[in-house]
């Protein structure tokens, strides 16, 4: 009797466990090595980019000595510029190009063109290239450009900045088109700033439609004459902008996605999606930081430290589903890539894990680090001497075919109890 006693709490176990299959898991990845320290690399310098492709862009010390910008697919891994050969030179031709002194930050797009900032051997010059050499900038005036960004149709946004007179920063388009400047103060005049000037531009960030995120200082009112060495912060206020170079009037015309004259206190530089979403860190002027979505109509929070973070590394990266990537460290110790607020279903990767036979001790990541794949690129230093750039590839799990809905399966427990009941009264008779 005890046999037949059990069928029904055995379907009742079977119903449970259909219903607990909508429960939350931690998210599942495996990972591709894109380069390491093993090979003809001895370190790496600034977080990787990834583009929707899932080929990777990272810059790296050569084992030989001299720097480059490659790109990898954990496949093959291809030199972009170094500073060991020309750039830009034709094959046929290779005493022809720049000799490149130094590398600096880079982009990639869907077709594998990066723009990457460089200084000249021969001057000392600072210039702007894509490594399909469809756009190269050379300093020029005492004037230098730096943060690139590229987008899929090869349009590059970069920070043009003129060291002399002026003292002027300006984001600017590859097709002459000015996103925004800050104010200028000639020695000789020096007019007063109006509320709304821009004090301080950063990165630039570029997305398919040509708008243009950027993190910069804006004066917060009217007749303030800048003094030498800028002004006090009580004077401006910081936030995140949006432009495109549309223009009213002759003015330049640019959205505000956040500023500090609200809940926020201060802001990391921001990434951007196709949609103008935009993502970026910041601190709240009660203390607390976290990484925020908005466009300029509502905010969104995405995690804070109210939780199990405590802070917010760099800038997160935010794909065109919305998905933002971030670096974090965590209440109970050390940090980790995430997609969301829960830590555990929504990690990527922590200090400690284990890493292709050693265990992670430190992580980069930067604001072009997430595709619309879910696939990550990060930096990561291991506790076997080695670091290397790798990328995280979602497990994609097919959903269970003929699951019986919940409703239904309530049904099936409801027909098999009376079922197993009826056997029960029959077999005491």
């Amino acid at each position: 009797m005890k046999f037949y006693l059990s069928i029904p709490t055995a379907l009742m176990g079977l119903c449970l466990s259909f219903l607990a299959t909508g429960e939350a898991h931690a998210a599942s990845f495996t990972f591709t090595k894109i380069a390491d320290t093993n090979g003809s690399f001895s370190s790496f310098f600034d977080a990787p980019a990834i583009n929707n492709q899932g080929t990777v862009a990272f810059s790296a010390f050569l084992d030989a000595g001299g720097k480059g910008i490659f790109t990898g697919n954990g496949t093959t891994t291809t030199s972009i510029a170094n500073t060991n050969s020309l750039f830009g030179g034709p094959p046929d031709r290779p005493t022809v190009g720049y000799p490149l002194a130094e590398l600096g930050s880079f982009s990639i797009n869907d077709v594998g063109n990066v723009a990457f900032e460089a200084i000249l051997e021969s001057s000392g010059s600072t210039g702007i290239f894509t490594s399909q050499g469809d756009f190269t900038l050379i300093e020029f005036s005492f004037t230098s450009f730096d943060s690139p960004s590229i987008n899929n149709s090869g349009t590059v946004v970069f920070l043009e900045e003129t060291s002399r007179f002026s003292g002027q920063t300006r984001i600017t388009t590859s097709n002459s088109n000015s996103i925004a400047s800050t104010y200028s103060c000639f020695p000789s005049f020096c007019p007063p700033a109006a509320a709304g000037d821009f004090e301080r531009l950063s990165a630039p960030i570029i997305n398919d439609a040509g708008t243009v995120a950027f993190q910069a200082r804006v004066y917060k009112s009217d007749g303030f004459v800048p003094l030498p060495g800028g002004p006090d912060d009580d004077l401006t206020s910081s936030g995140i902008f949006t432009g495109n170079g549309t223009r009213d009037d002759g003015e330049i015309i640019t959205n505000t996605i956040a500023d500090s004259n609200g809940a926020f206190n201060s802001f990391s530089d921001s990434s951007i999606n196709n949609s103008g979403t935009v993502a970026f860190s910041a601190v709240l002027d009660t203390g607390r930081s976290g990484v925020f979505t908005g466009n300029g109509t509502t905010t969104t929070t995405i995690a804070d430290s109210s939780g199990a973070f405590n802070s917010f590394f760099s800038t997160p990266s935010i794909n065109d589903f919305g998905t933002v990537a971030f670096l974090a460290g965590l209440d109970a110790g050390g940090s980790g890539i995430f997609t969301g607020n829960n830590p555990i279903k929504d990690k990527v990767i922590v200090t400690g894990d284990a890493l292709f036979g050693s265990t992670v001790q430190e992580l980069s990541f930067y604001r072009e680090g997430l595709n619309n794949s879910g696939q990550v690129a990060f930096f990561a230093s291991l506790a076997n001497g080695t670091g290397g750039i790798f990328r995280a590839d979602p497990i994609v799990v097919e959903p269970p075919k003929d699951v019986p809905e919940p409703a239904s399966v309530l049904g099936l427990l409801a027909v098999g109890t009376f079922g197993a009941t009826s056997v029960m009264k029959r077999k005491q008779k």
